[in-house]
């Protein structure tokens, strides 16, 4: 599904396809497809536990055909064959299908699917596919977007009702809304509830979603000095090392935005380790942090392996550097001598 977020219509034509309903049905009968080749009888059966009716026998024995020719043949009998159709639907529904190519899509590209998706549907009878018609005409679709968005009119002044709507939004199925959720949260004026700081933090560290992540990130650091408890900083910190590189970059993104509160010796010597990560994207986001912790960071051993990631054969590591080498020259450079002494004396 992700080459489908970013470019819907042109991941369609490549995959074969015509509709985004034949795609979707695609993409769905492609693990069961390769699991029956591998143990056909564990694959059979799973397929029974999710699909009822003759829909699934008609899988089961085209099943040796169409895995080879799947978008051409899937299309034509799914025109065809209205027990098809019901079986696709159940495993659409019942797989989170949309769920999941939902994820990922801006408000534009979203609404694309549903529209798409709908008129689709309405060429064939009315009385079948009416699990997914009833999912795409489910009227929180458009309106958990415009109701977050709309929060902005409060000026910051959340009831305790706005703080559940985006709790609920943080945890929406939509990127875009789940965005905005953390968007308006960084417009509180208060200090929010520990259940809302959780919550926004695992979605600046876990989301799927880029632009989500760093609209998370962003307001952590817009809430600042509100939220950042030792015992945030201490889980931002462990999630430097995560395992998933995702994960690495997403910490130091955050920290990063929490700036100088999170600019404690062990984070600085974190991510002045992690500018020697294997994955690009950790490498880039830990220089971009460094340069935003500020005096902790302003040290010389820190500099110098900002002038050696300068060097990376990645470009957008090269540039992080070079902000962040410019950033920590400009704070070492107020700094008092004493301090500057006593900070380059400091371990890192």
């Amino acid at each position: 599904m992700h080459k489908f977020t970013r470019n819907p219509q042109q991941e369609i034509q490549i995959s074969g396809t015509s509709s985004v309903l034949g795609y979707l049905a695609v993409r769905t009968l492609e693990p069961f497809l390769h699991a029956f080749q591998r143990e056909p009888v564990a694959a059979v059966l799973t397929l029974a536990e999710m699909v009822q009716g003759p829909g699934a026998d008609i899988i089961v024995r085209r099943a040796g055909r169409i895995r080879f020719q799947l978008s051409t043949l899937i299309e034509r009998e799914l025109r065809s064959q209205a027990e098809l159709r019901s079986a696709v639907e159940q495993l659409i529904v019942g797989l989170n299908v949309i769920h999941l190519a939902r994820q990922r899509l801006n408000s534009s590209r979203d609404e694309w699917l549903r529209v798409t998706l709908l008129a689709e549907l309405d060429g064939y009878p009315p009385t079948e596919l009416e699990q997914l018609r009833r999912l795409l005409h489910d009227p929180g679709w458009q309106s958990r977007y415009e109701t977050i968005r709309s929060l902005r009119q409060r000026e910051g002044i959340y009831t305790a009702a706005d703080l559940v709507l985006l709790h609920d939004g943080l945890n929406d199925s939509a990127a875009h809304v789940r965005a905005a959720a953390a968007r308006m949260l960084g417009l509180f004026a208060s200090t929010p509830p520990a259940l809302l700081v959780k919550a926004l933090t695992r979605v600046a560290l876990y989301d799927c979603d880029l632009e989500t992540r760093y609209a998370a990130a962003r307001t952590l650091g817009l809430l600042g000095d509100r939220i950042a408890s030792p015992q945030l900083i201490d889980h931002l910190s462990l999630c430097l090392s995560d395992a998933d590189p995702f994960v690495r970059s997403a910490a130091a993104l955050a920290l990063g935005q929490l700036g100088e509160l999170a600019g404690t010796r062990e984070i600085v010597g974190k991510l002045t380790d992690l500018i020697g990560d294997r994955d690009p994207y950790a490498r880039e986001a830990a220089a971009r942090a460094i340069g935003r912790l500020g005096v902790a960071a302003a040290t010389t051993s820190v500099i110098n392996a900002l002038l050696r990631a300068m060097e990376d054969e990645d470009a957008n590591v090269h540039d992080a550097a070079i902000d962040a080498v410019t950033r920590l020259r400009k704070v070492k450079a107020t700094l008092p001598l004493t301090v500057s002494k006593a900070n380059e004396t400091m371990p890192v």
